[in-house]
């Protein structure tokens, strides 16, 4: 394709006024949408780790105590933010940010920012990926309008047809000169702020580089799936009045109607079990405490165990062994009910993945989270980090009452910070991008397939267009 006559088509679209206003008001919001969240980010982040900091201090300054004790009021473990969040909140503003750990339970994530939200905060917490989703199809539509059917209307359509080699040609430079312009104000400005503000809040890695560079390739075929529709739309309608009714339509089926459809359906499909009944299935299959005849019965194993008559005789002490019984028993709980419910949800989000087909806006919506780490998935293994640290300190703690036997009518085994400082800080790893790879395939596949076909459409009726 001639560059020149792309070049011409660029210019021609930037001396359009309205087109202009249009696209740089959008990539406007877009920018400022990221900094706005970017700053309550920082600001959550930084809070965060003093909380975590005053937590760590008084977790070594708890002085002498009985360990299991000091199980029972354990530490927070708080999530960061992931490097990329500011471009897609993704879940973040749904789900919580800290968990109390404790012995005997794996509790719920609290501190949920949009359960904290006020109604107006909650109204205005679409970030640049909401916007980019919901509003470039309008801008993207726009430019094509202006590029064709307005061209038609005016009647300098047949004057280009005429110098032009094919009517191929010409549409597809004015594609090119459309889709690079949404690339430019919208996609990659933002993308570029949003690396610059992880490297300043020291989060960039490879690995956020490599996000954010595949999250500006799925942005930026998602407006090449604009575009061509846009233009196919331009091409094939008799006048500019029945193309915008028909990209006006395309806009609110595409990028309002079918997201909401496929969230609808995904839970329909693959519905989950109320939290209450899940609260409720835990309370019963483990509970903290045995009953008296289950303390008997586990009592009489321990002696059996150890070959020994009397809870006296016993090599370790039996209050700290009982205690990690009912722990490791309410393990196997916790993975079997709270990580089966984790499971039909990351189900429910692969359904979710698959009705995506419908729209591209809705790949988008699986798609962008995942690449920026706030998709549920990840909120996952902060769940599952938090879990595994919380079962080590808690054995630990139970393994040091046990190792000293006190079965008699002596008082509790204390212990001091020579104890407490052998648990690390919980620091959250986050997945790589290769360790949810997986999980992208097909919404990858929905996308490009959406790409091809709107590239054909727009091939095939560009064969046929007349001014």
């Amino acid at each position: 394709m001639n560059a020149s006559l792309v070049r011409y088509e660029l210019t021609l679209l930037w001396r359009n006024r309205r087109t202009c206003i249009a696209l740089l008001a959008l990539g406007v919001m877009i920018v400022f949408s990221l900094v706005v969240t970017s700053v309550q980010i920082a600001r959550s982040d930084t809070a965060r780790a003093a909380v975590a900091a005053s937590e760590r201090e008084r977790w070594l300054g708890q002085g002498e105590k009985d360990p299991h004790s000091a199980a029972h009021y354990s530490v927070h473990a708080f999530k960061p933010a992931p490097a990329l969040a500011a471009l897609e909140l993704g879940v973040e503003p749904f789900v919580g940010q800290a968990i109390w750990l404790e012995a005997h339970a794996q509790n719920d994530a609290l501190y949920r920012p949009q359960g904290d939200a006020s109604a107006l905060q909650r109204m205005a917490s679409i970030g640049p990926a909401g916007l980019i989703t919901g509003f470039a199809p309008l801008v993207a539509f726009l430019l094509a309008f202006a590029t064709v059917a307005q061209e038609r209307e005016r009647g300098t359509m047949r004057l280009s047809l005429g110098a032009a080699a094919s009517a191929r040609r010409i549409v597809g430079a004015k594609a090119l000169a459309c889709w690079t312009l949404l690339l430019i104000c919208l996609v990659l400005p933002v993308a570029m702020l949003a690396l610059l503000i992880a490297a300043l809040g020291g989060k960039l890695s490879l690995d956020v580089l490599l996000r954010a560079l595949m999250w500006v390739l799925v942005a930026a075929v998602y407006l090449g799936v604009l575009t061509a529709l846009g233009m196919a739309v331009c091409v094939r309608a008799t006048n500019a009045r029945m193309a915008l009714s028909m990209m006006f339509g395309a806009w609110i089926a595409l990028a309002l109607l079918a997201p909401r459809w496929v969230s609808t359906a995904a839970d329909s499909i693959a519905g989950l079990p109320s939290t209450q009944s899940i609260q409720q299935t835990l309370a019963e299959e483990a509970s903290g405490y045995w009953s008296a005849e289950q303390g008997q019965r586990q009592l009489q194993q321990l002696l059996d165990r150890h070959g020994v008559q009397s809870r006296e005789d016993l090599p370790v002490d039996a209050r700290g062994a009982e205690l990690d019984l009912v722990e490791r028993h309410s393990h196997e709980v916790f993975d079997r009910v709270l990580g089966g419910f984790h499971d039909q949800v990351l189900a429910q989000d692969r359904m979710h993945a698959l009705l995506a087909w419908v729209s591209p806006a809705a790949v988008l919506q699986v798609l962008s989270p995942a690449l920026a780490g706030t998709n549920f998935q990840h909120h996952r293994s902060f769940i599952d980090g938090a879990e595994q640290y919380r079962r080590a300190l808690v054995n630990r703690m139970n393994e040091d009452v046990m190792a000293h036997p006190l079965n008699g009518d002596q008082p509790r085994h204390l212990n001091d910070i020579s104890l407490w400082s052998q648990i690390a800080p919980f620091e959250h790893v986050a997945p790589t991008l290769g360790q949810v790879s997986a999980a992208l395939a097909v919404p990858m596949l929905a996308l490009f397939t959406w790409l091809i076909a709107a590239l054909a459409l727009l091939v095939r009726f560009s064969a046929r267009l007349k001014p």
